[in-house]
């Protein structure tokens, strides 16, 4: 990376620096947590004349094409502000709209324009009967289409699904942060009329580098969520006295935050590295790697910073509680997947 990138990726995370904290905060997510929507349009249309959903798309598509990079800096922003629009979900489903045919090219018209809102689902089949399922596919309940994938090889196949058709049903559920996850029931009238937009190896090739993308994505987001609930900890351990004394300057407080600060640095670390890592044969490995170590990481270290706050931590009406739901429910979203990857590989 010359330090030409590098600069580039400086302003565009100075840039994202300021657009998240004017349009994410804590009492932006309590509102979601006490059950206001997630999905906020205004702030979708706002970042798409960012231009952030076409991070991922080729310029001759529409997009910046600036690559997993510049996606990890701005997850990272969005984290730390604790954004709760599905900014990942976005990007990586218009990094594979753009290499699928047909009606796809509307869709990502739609999604890099801000007007609509496309989610990545995997869909199996249901009793066999070629009904097709697709089961907690995060910020489905906002999206104006689902792009659902079945089959492997030569036999994968993915539909844009449309819930204002007959036979396709969505009903969604609430995850412990108040952001909505969405299951599927999809008839086989409504999956047969839905239009296929990626198809065979090629088409699958596309769909796991956009599940890789929007792990990395992720695993940047925790990241900076990390960075910042430590933050919070860190001030109020400076202003909490007792004794006399501050109680960060207790050497135990002082060790346990120690470790939560090289925690979150490694794990910072490891998802830039994998962001580099893009394009080359240790993509899927490193993109599986940044979000298991972000999800755990992330677990432990805002677990910590409720602690470190004491009995007020532990109040619903304090934002550090808001961090831990987060995390769990981003991190949630990866269970397993470095294992699966293991398992893939060596079959």
């Amino acid at each position: 990376m010359n330090a030409e990138h590098i600069a580039q990726l400086r302003m565009i995370g100075e840039s994202a620096a300021s657009f998240a904290a004017a349009h994410g905060g804590s009492a932006r997510a309590r509102r979601v947590h006490e059950g206001a929507s997630a999905w906020d349009a205004a702030t979708w249309k706002a970042i798409a004349a960012l231009g952030w959903p076409g991070i991922a798309v080729p310029e001759d598509k529409g997009g910046l094409g600036l690559g997993a990079p510049a996606l990890a800096v701005v997850a990272e922003q969005a984290g730390r502000a604790l954004m709760m629009v599905p900014l990942s979900m976005g990007i990586a489903a218009a990094g594979v709209l753009a290499q699928g045919a047909g009606p796809a090219g509307e869709a990502l018209g739609a999604l890099l324009s801000g007007d609509a809102h496309v989610v990545l689902a995997d869909g199996t089949a249901d009793d066999g009967d070629g009904a097709v399922c697709a089961s907690l596919v995060p910020d489905g309940e906002a999206a104006s289409a689902w792009l659902v994938a079945t089959g492997e090889g030569e036999a994968f196949g993915a539909r844009i699904v449309r819930f204002d058709t007959p036979g396709a049903v969505r009903s969604d559920c609430a995850a412990v942060d108040g952001s909505r996850l969405a299951d599927a029931a999809i008839a086989h009238s409504a999956w047969a009329g839905a239009p296929r937009v990626l198809s065979g190896l090629a088409g699958e090739a596309a769909w796991k580098r956009a599940r890789n993308l929007q792990r990395l994505g992720d695993a940047a987001y925790l990241c900076g969520l990390m960075d910042a609930a430590l933050q919070l900890a860190l001030d109020y351990m400076r202003l909490r006295r007792q004794f006399g004394v501050p109680i960060g300057s207790f050497q135990a407080l002082q060790h346990r935050a120690t470790a939560c600060h090289v925690d979150a640095s490694a794990t910072r670390a490891l998802a830039h590295e994998a962001a580099r890592a893009f394009g080359s044969a240790r993509e899927a490995w490193a993109a599986a790697a940044s979000v298991h170590r972000a999800a755990a990481a992330a677990l432990r270290v805002t677990k910590e910073v409720v602690q470190f706050h004491g009995a007020i931590g532990f109040a619903d009406e304090y934002d550090a509680g808001l961090y831990l739901r987060r995390a769990m429910t981003v991190g949630a979203r990866h269970a397993g997947v470095l294992a699966s990857h293991v398992s893939k590989e060596r079959d």
